[in-house]
């Protein structure tokens, strides 16, 4: 049974293929780099998604998300539990959005998506491309537009694209405050943070996402 006073809930959403899961991985590891005493649970929604296969609808009913929700009851560890939920949809769902204590939205522009899920899907063919471009406009621009494009409003930081990095690491900035609090300040960190960039720069772009104070 999850101990509600010792766990931490983050959401980072975002478009088709902008990577949401490559963020979250990061996360997880720079978490479990830095804290003893925190263990980290990835929940990836896209992935949940894509086992539906052809039944999927493209739209909010592609996702449980009570399930996902009364699912959380079974993560239990002996310290603090980091949930990261990721996916086109992890914004949606307004009692999840609640429980989270860092919502991110990962910004890119629909050229950018239509690219990445290119890539993502290895075409060799006309006809595979041909298949992903019209998956792409037939079902995944609409419900881009539609259902997850709308869910940006509930984001405590938007991350553009071509910025990942540094967002990311304002992010953890933001995780390590989160853990902290929780634990009273007394989480035992193995290693202090290494920022790629310098401490004005940081203060700078805080302005830009969000209040970390």
């Amino acid at each position: 049974m999850l101990d509600w006073d010792k766990w931490l809930l983050i959401s980072i959403g975002g478009g088709h293929a902008t990577g949401v899961d490559k963020v979250a991985k990061k996360l997880e590891e720079s978490i479990t780099t830095m804290f003893t005493n925190a263990y980290v649970t990835i929940i990836d929604l896209d992935k949940i998604m894509e086992q539906k296969g052809s039944k999927r609808t493209y739209s909010d009913k592609d996702i449980n998300f009570e399930d996902i929700f009364s699912g959380l009851n079974d993560i239990s560890h002996k310290g603090i539990d980091i949930i990261i939920l990721c996916g086109c949809y992890a914004l949606h769902n307004k009692m999840i959005n609640k429980r989270s204590k860092l919502r991110i939205f990962l910004d890119s522009d629909n050229d950018k998506r239509l690219v990445n899920l290119i890539k993502k899907a290895n075409t060799q063919t006309p006809d595979e491309l041909s298949a992903i471009i019209t998956e792409y406009m037939d079902c995944l621009r609409p419900e881009m537009m539609k259902y997850i494009e709308p869910t940006r409003v509930y984001a405590d930081m938007i991350i553009p694209y071509e910025n990942e990095s540094v967002g990311s690491e304002i992010l953890l900035d933001g995780v390590v405050k989160a853990i902290q609090e929780i634990d009273g300040g007394s989480s035992r960190i193995k290693t202090v943070p290494v920022w790629n960039y310098e401490t004005e720069q940081m203060d700078v772009q805080k302005e830009r996402y969000y209040d970390l104070s």
